[in-house]
């Protein structure tokens, strides 16, 4: 017995650094990738918007909005560009006096977004996310009629953060749910003092994330 105790230790010792090595480089898996692109749509809630320079209320409804992005990875951190669009249902109405216009309409609301994402690309993880850039409104146009209405395009500075879970199949395709509250900051042209011209928007977004490249 104590002879083949001195046989199986020694090759113990030299057997399980190499082992150890070998299932740690195998655990690792494939390189991460060096970016990401990704794709999906969100549903968001009304909001509204009090226009000065047009003397008008927009009354946004809810709608579908369509997503992508473009980002460059470091580890956990990915930094890139968010676009949206969506043509949203609302209610235009004058705020002067003198004018008379109350109509359904639709509207084209874009966006374009300086982006930081915050995630795991394995099994269930946390997502957490900032964003700031320009909400673009334009084509606005009465439903019934189909008249252009004013402004021919109007541009807001807004920033929000958004939180949720995501699903890795493979550190390189994800699958992720994002609740956000983006703030539209409008200007203050024509309005009084006691205007709030801070809109406030929810949604809830699903998106397909997909890794490009290897990062070194």
């Amino acid at each position: 017995m104590r002879a083949l105790l001195t046989a199986i230790v020694p090759l113990i010792l030299v057997t399980t650094p190499s082992a150890a090595q070998i299932i740690r480089r195998g655990s690792l898996g494939p390189p991460p990738p060096a970016a990401w692109v990704s794709a999906g749509l969100a549903q968001g809630g009304g909001w509204t918007v009090v226009d000065g320079t047009t003397q008008s209320r927009w009354d946004f409804g809810s709608a579908t909005q369509y997503h992508a992005s473009a980002e460059k990875a470091n580890g956990g951190v990915s930094f890139g560009l968010r676009g949206t669009r969506a043509q949203v249902p609302l209610r235009y109405r004058s705020i002067d006096p003198a004018v008379v216009r109350d109509v359904d309409a639709d509207a084209n609301v874009s966006q374009l977004m300086a982006n930081v994402h915050v995630g795991s690309a394995r099994g269930f993880h946390s997502v957490f996310e900032l964003a700031a850039g320009a909400t673009i409104y334009s084509d606005f146009r009465a439903r019934v009629s189909g008249d252009k209405l004013q402004p021919t395009s109007d541009t807001d500075f807004s920033f929000g953060f958004g939180g949720g879970f995501g699903y890795g199949f493979s550190n390189r395709f994800v699958v992720e749910v994002v609740q956000e509250l983006m703030t539209h900051l409008h200007q203050r042209t024509g309005l009084a003092a006691s205007e709030d011209t801070n809109a406030r928007v929810y949604s809830t977004r699903i998106v397909g994330r997909y890794g490009l490249g290897r990062r070194q």
